[in-house]
Parts: structure tokens; sequence; C-alpha cells
């Protein structure tokens, strides 16, 4: 907690409140990837696993609206080759499919049926916890930070000797931490079997309030 004078005869302190909210859904980010001799091999493969994995999704019964390609990238591979120099020995295409599913419709089923579909060009690059409807966690939490700035408020206007007036001045912050961390892994290692359980976990929502009070 801060105390800070705005104004002569008025105190300004801020408030924190956090509430933990059980995610429903989550973000993963798919990576394909294929290298080969030649750049139009190398699209092929990439964007033959695309469309294996996209498939794959659809027939699981996941939304198209839901899922999202982005991140179209091209690399050189090469070698050093004495005598020679640098040696082009083929091409890597990547690509990015961001998909977002619930944790009650078989997320762990539907992982492992994407990596079976995208053989090794999928990697599972991400996994970040979502609340879908953060809003009553929000108030339960501006709750929180309002009494946490009321209770600061009336210690510092007590310690000096004041009555607290009326409110002057509110602003509202906000600051989002989600608990379960993001998974870095390999999908073919980190999925191979459907009975690994994909466990939500809590997310902590937190909002601040700035608040300024007369004194008496």
């Amino acid at each position: 907690m801060s105390e800070s004078p705005a104004t002569p005869g008025s105190i300004t302190v801020t408030g924190h409140g956090t509430v933990l909210a059980a995610p429903d859904c989550f973000n993963i980010t798919i990576g394909i990837e294929a290298a080969r001799p030649t750049v139009r091999e190398a699209y092929a493969k990439a964007g033959a696993a695309l469309n294996a994995v996209t498939a794959k999704l659809l027939s699981l019964g996941v939304a198209r609206e839901t899922m999202s390609s982005s991140s179209l990238d091209v690399r050189v591979d090469s070698r050093w080759q004495d005598g020679v120099g640098t040696v082009v020995t083929g091409y890597t295409v990547s690509s990015t499919l961001a998909v977002t599913l619930r944790y009650d419709q078989g997320a762990d089923e539907i992982i492992a049926a994407v990596v079976d579909a995208g053989h090794d060009s999928v990697r599972l690059n991400g996994m970040t916890p979502v609340v879908s409807d953060p809003s009553a966690a929000q108030d339960e939490a501006r709750a929180a930070a309002w009494a946490d700035a009321l209770h600061t408020a009336e210690l510092y206007a007590s310690l000096a000797g004041r009555p607290l007036g009326a409110v002057t001045d509110v602003v509202e912050g906000q600051l989002r931490d989600s608990g379960p961390r993001p998974m870095m892994a390999r999908a073919a290692m980190a999925f191979q079997s459907a009975d690994m359980s994909i466990e939500p976990g809590q997310s902590n929502v937190t909002m601040t309030v700035q608040a300024s009070w007369q004194l008496g």
C-alpha cells in the first residue's frame, strides 16, 4: 500500500484485490515445420501437415472461428564445407496455428489426435489457460480492492487524527496473472498418449483501485 497526498486536506491510497478463477478454456499454439531439399517441397510438406491438422480439428468438432494460422517463415539450412564455404543443404518452412479449446470438450484427446494427424511436422509451442468470461471474478476483485483501499485510508486518517470525508476521485487498474504457466514442449513427445490429462488449475484475477478522500 502507498499513501501520497493529492491536495491539502486529502488522502490518496491504492488498494489491491485478487480472486481465484477456474479457466474454462485454453489457447494452444501448434507449430508446423517441414524441412526438404527445395523450397517447393518444404512448402508442400508443411501445407499438407497444416491441412491435415485443420481437418482433424474440424472433424472433432472444433469450430473454425477458434482457429487462426499465422507466422509463415522460410529458413535456409546450411553447413560449412572445407574448401567450399557455406553450402545450402535445404529449406525449412514453418507456420503457426493458434487454437482455443475448452477443457470440457475432451481437449487432451483432441491434442493427441492433432499430433497423430501431423506426425513429425507438428509441435506444441505453448498452452495458456483462459477464463472466457472473467466479469464475475473482476467484480469480486474490485470489491476486495475497494475494501483494501478504504481500510488503508481509514487507518491513515485515524493515525493523522482526522475523520475520513467524502470520496473525491477513483481510478481503476487491472492486472491478470494466469496461475498455470505456459507449457513448452514438442507435441510428439508430450502427447504420445491420449491418457495424458490437462488440468486447468487456477488463475488469479487482480484489480487495483486508487481512491482519494477528503479529510475532515
